[in-house]
């Protein structure tokens, strides 16, 4: 169950690394914010072998959890005008980042190895689109 970790965290790398000029609606400081929640969560996963099925099931809800409440808070920002399509892209991608997570979270904790190898595979897709998503804003963000 270690590689699903992997793309988890490489998710929140790929997040943190948005950066773009200051602008004055104060989305870059939002964002910012936003991410670093993601970027602290993972650093709490613990990867340890002779955890239980619940206690990486419970990490997976709780990562989903907050994977939610930052897609909430990044939605209530106002992106700059020529990255809103971008923007949108990223909530979505984020939306069904949360949904492999805590498709994964049920998979462990039914101990169910092909449920959560699909779950797996669902979350590694999910990466690359909110990978591919996040890079789309940060050069929508940077071209202005």
């Amino acid at each position: 169950m270690g590689g699903i970790l992997v793309a988890v965290l490489a998710l929140a790398v790929a997040l943190a690394g948005c950066e773009s000029e200051d602008e004055p609606n104060g989305f870059r400081e939002g964002y910012d914010a936003a991410v670093q929640r993601l970027s602290e969560v993972q650093s709490e996963i613990e990867q340890g072998e002779d955890r239980s099925n619940r206690e990486i099931a419970a990490d997976f809800r709780r990562t989903a959890d907050i994977w939610d409440e930052t897609r909430t808070e990044l939605s209530r920002l106002d992106p700059p005008e020529e990255a809103r399509s971008e923007f949108e892209e990223l909530l979505t991608a984020l939306e069904s980042g949360v949904a492999d997570l805590r498709a994964a979270a049920r998979a462990a904790r039914s101990s169910d190895p092909e449920a959560f190898s699909e779950a797996r595979e669902s979350l590694s897709e999910s990466s690359e689109e909110i990978n591919s998503a996040d890079n789309a804003l940060k050069d929508a963000v940077e071209s202005d």
